[in-house]
């Protein structure tokens, strides 16, 4: 809406079936990525993942490299990637590059992420900074215009 190309993709959760989804934030495809078989006492092995959209993911991650937009999003980054499986090498690739790059992470990950990525230049939003959104965007166009 107001004139900034982004790429990317955002997760989603369907309650009912308790698959997790990506929707990529350009074409609004979406394409599911895994799904939980079992309880968090099954760990690691509480998801079934869908190899069609852990791929699609990586393709989406490739495009946002052709179409150089002035913001990358990545939802979510976590556990997977900090063993490297998943995003990781893509979400790698995305911290070196120049494309300014808004990522989510739980917080129990967070020093992990920062640490295994080195990542210097940053904002971190709270989940409570989502109860306005207007604040929210206004944080993200200071983003761009910091590493900018």
């Amino acid at each position: 809406m107001n004139g900034l190309a982004v790429s990317g993709f955002v997760a989603l959760h369907h309650l009912e079936s308790d698959t997790y989804l990506i929707k990529n934030v350009t074409t609004h495809e979406e394409q599911p990525v895994m799904q939980r078989v079992a309880g968090f006492e099954k760990r690691p092995d509480h998801f079934r993942f869908f190899q069609e959209g852990v791929e699609k993911g990586l393709i989406w991650i490739k495009e946002i490299f052709k179409q150089s937009p002035d913001l990358a999003v990545i939802d979510e980054i976590g556990g997977y990637e900090l063993q490297g499986k998943l995003w990781s090498d893509g979400f790698t690739e995305l911290v070196e590059s120049e494309i300014p790059l808004i990522f989510t992470v739980k917080t129990k990950h967070l020093g992990e992420v920062i640490k295994k990525w080195n990542i210097g230049t940053a904002f971190i939003f709270e989940p409570a900074d989502f109860g306005n959104p207007e604040k929210v965007f206004e944080k993200i166009k200071e983003l761009i215009r910091h590493v900018g």
